[in-house]
């Protein structure tokens, strides 16, 4: 058995392993090693499913938040669209369309800090009223527990608020408002019985200890669902020329993950094309249980049919 064949050993029998030894998964340079072991970890607790959710853009740009990373920050001039919350028209036809395929989750995002409660109100009569066997998600920014109620009763099950990175990294990303925020949000979703999807962002400039932080952060608020995504540049924002991320650190960040977090869904999100490129085929090798599939915020993203061949190919099989 190779080291982290050892660590995925430990790990499915309830030895953790210390901080120097999630440090060795993001820094070794055997990546083959690190993926054989990360394959039979995910095995063994999801065997050989994928959880697949999409996203639909609600309300995009114009946003008060400076993340440097987003392209709907009103602080920047990213080429993108821009369009207040949507017709109600198409929040029912991206139910309908997605009705009856392989996908588990739908979910509503939403630009700005957070969405005005007659918006919510709006969102929460129309999923309401949509009577989907879909799982509904919302990503409306940071709410207050009479609005998250709302939610609730109108039938959306989840909320995804991400943290974007460590504590320590994350003024470097934002000044707009703080990480306790962040924080206090997801503790609140938590408390009202929402299943939480929470994860953060990846190429940015954070450091390997970074990456370990915001983990624990994760692992202390106790989430359902970690989202990885990858730093996709886009021109105008103050990070559009940033390449830091190789396919094969990649892969790393997602075995570190599945490591971490051996039995909560992994979900890899934006960016994961543009950055894993030749070596895209084996994110689920690498650890992750599920995919977004389908259009990003304010770009294109890749077709669901193109994920179900791929998905289909490597011998794995839709949850």
């Amino acid at each position: 058995m190779n080291q982290f064949e050892i660590l995925a050993d430990h790990i499915i029998n309830n030895r953790r392993p210390d901080e120097k030894e999630f440090l060795s998964i993001l820094r070794t340079e055997n990546l083959e090693d690190l993926l054989k072991a990360s394959f039979e970890l995910r095995k063994h607790f999801f065997d050989n499913t994928v959880h697949l959710c999409s996203i639909l853009n609600t309300k995009s740009g114009m946003c008060s938040e400076d993340c440097k990373f987003c392209a709907q920050s009103k602080h920047y001039n990213a080429d993108i669209e821009k369009y207040p919350f949507v017709h109600e028209t198409k929040i029912k036809d991206f139910i309908k369309n997605n009705e009856n395929n392989d996908l588990h989750r739908l979910s509503f995002v939403t630009s700005g800090k957070k969405l005005v409660n007659r918006e919510i109100k709006k969102l929460a009569a129309l999923v309401s009223n949509s009577f989907t066997s879909k799982n509904l998600c919302g990503s409306l920014g940071i709410l207050n527990e009479d609005e998250l109620q709302i939610l609730k009763d109108a039938g959306i099950s989840r909320y995804h608020h991400n943290l974007e990175t460590s504590r320590n990294f994350y003024n470097k990303i934002c000044t707009t408002h703080n990480y306790d925020e962040r924080i206090k949000t997801v503790k609140k979703a938590k408390k009202m019985g929402f299943s939480v999807c929470c994860g953060g962002i990846f190429g940015m400039g954070e450091s390997d200890e970074d990456i370990l932080d915001l983990a624990n952060e994760l692992r202390m608020l106790d989430v359902d669902s970690i989202p990885v995504n990858f730093l996709n540049p886009i021109k105008g924002t103050p990070f559009e020329n940033y390449n830091l991320l190789s396919p094969e650190k990649c892969l790393k960040i997602i075995a570190f993950f599945r490591f971490y977090f051996p039995d909560k869904d992994i979900l890899v999100c934006a960016g994961r094309i543009e950055n894993m490129r030749h070596l895209h085929e084996n994110v689920f090798d690498a650890g992750a249980s599920g995919i977004m599939t389908g259009d990003y915020l304010t770009r294109k993203g890749r077709m669901y049919v193109e994920d179900i061949q791929m998905i289909k190919k490597r011998g794995y099989r839709v949850l």
